[in-house]
């Protein structure tokens, strides 16, 4: 599991190996001090590692950054995933 902060708001990866060598990257968005935690699955499979890694990281503070335009909570229904292609 990675961790990284962004405004505030932590972001924990959670990668898993697919059969066939691809990977997908799941992530948590963590809010203190009441520790809700939202669960975002991964959908798309990327070839590295690191290229599932970096895609989850964009995701994760492309919905926080929409849930601030927003004024919504990061926990907010429909907000995850962010990009249109999961």
């Amino acid at each position: 599991m990675i961790q990284s902060i962004y405004k505030g708001i932590e972001i924990e990866l959670e990668m898993h190996q697919q059969t066939e060598g691809y990977w997908k990257c799941d992530y948590m968005l963590i809010t203190r001090p009441d520790r809700n935690v939202t669960l975002v699955k991964g959908v798309v499979q990327f070839p590295t590692l690191k290229m599932a890694k970096e895609y989850a990281l964009e995701d994760a503070r492309a919905v926080i950054d929409n849930a601030e335009a927003l004024r919504l909570s990061v926990h907010a229904a429909g907000l995850a995933p962010a990009f249109g292609f999961h």
